[in-house]
């Protein structure tokens, strides 16, 4: 199955959550904001979203002007965090880092999704800072394995324990499903809910391999070796680390988008002062050296409500393909095969 994601995709118009006109109310027209508002990472601290969340932070409280706390809700993949937020007050006051992975699990576990609309239409899309990062695949520095090819190699003549930080269902596993494909070999994939959870697997030598997003904390260069990244584009972080296109593989390309998205409901006038909060911090002076010294692949600038939910709209329709494939792995790994 040959998978090409593009980021940037131009639709005829925008639905759902990106046109939500909410009523309003009178908390609506208060001086938002009043008090601290929080950001919930549907996943672990020292992953890829808990980084970009906690990048922009600082810059976030500023061009706000009240405090932004980080709290990390992982479980479900990222269900549980995005069921959250979903069913809080839409009153501006309780964000989400929002992610195209969590577009693709609440297809694949609509038993655990609580929303009752596709992901890109239960939430109202703010603003995304974070447009060009995708996954890379990694060993311990130690390893005899120093190229994509090696562990290639080594997958056809043993089965290769390959660690998703996603978990099932996740843009990891689409990932690892994906190189499957074009290269074969056996790959069994173990999932977790952290990328710091897999780093210490593959460090500790209970996996041969991970997978997750190159600039995530817990991607230490000193201690890990990355084999190939899944952007357009090599990761900053990671400049002698070829792309799956440059090793001959486009179809391998898969980004992941962060950005905030609020409860349906939320007062338009309160999206309106979220949006330009987020954008005038993505754009302030100190995140860009943030991001440059961090090596966050933010992307050439960030997206408005409209482009994100295009993008949101555009994954949830081509993952249909390759979901019938996911959903029989799952049921693989849930028999124990």
């Amino acid at each position: 199955m040959v998978l090409i994601l593009a980021a940037a995709l131009v639709l005829a118009g925008c639905g759902g959550g990106a046109k939500q006109e909410a009523k309003g109310s009178d908390a609506g027209k208060s001086k938002f904001p009043e008090k601290s508002v929080t950001i919930v990472v549907p996943y672990g601290a020292g992953g890829g979203v808990d980084t970009a969340v906690r990048g922009i932070q600082p810059y976030l409280q500023k061009h706000l002007g009240a405090s932004v706390l980080v709290e990390n809700k992982p479980g479900s993949g990222s269900l549980i965090g995005t069921n959250l937020v979903g069913q809080s007050k839409p009153d501006g006051y309780t964000l989400l880092a929002g992610t195209n992975g969590t577009s693709l699990l609440s297809q694949l576990y609509s038993d655990s999704w609580k929303l009752g609309k596709p992901f890109h239409d239960a939430f109202i899309p703010i603003y995304s800072w974070v447009n060009q990062e995708g996954n890379g695949i990694y060993v311990k520095k130690e390893s005899p394995i120093k190229t994509m090819d090696d562990l290639v190699a080594e997958a056809k003549k043993r089965p290769i324990k390959i660690g998703i930080a996603g978990g099932l269902g996740s843009t990891d596993q689409v990932s690892v499903l994906s190189i499957r494909k074009a290269y074969g070999g056996q790959w069994t994939i173990i999932p977790a809910d952290t990328s710091a959870e897999v780093t210490a697997g593959v460090l500790g030598g209970q996996l041969d391999a991970g997978c997750g997003g190159p600039s995530g904390s817990s991607m230490d260069p000193q201690k890990i070796r990355m084999l190939a990244v899944t952007m357009e584009k090599r990761s900053l972080r990671w400049p002698d680390t070829p792309t799956f296109g440059e090793l001959g593989k486009p179809q391998l390309t898969v980004h992941f988008v962060i950005g905030a998205m609020a409860p349906l409901g939320t007062p338009p006038e309160v999206i309106s002062k979220l949006a330009e909060a987020f954008d005038k911090s993505r754009n302030d002076p100190g995140f860009i050296a943030w991001a440059d010294k961090a090596n966050q692949p933010i992307g050439d600038k960030g997206w408005d409500a409209k482009k994100y939910y295009e993008f949101l709209k555009s994954y949830a329709d081509n993952m249909q393909v390759i979901i019938p494939d996911l959903q029989e792995e799952m049921k693989k790994a849930q028999q124990g095969k």
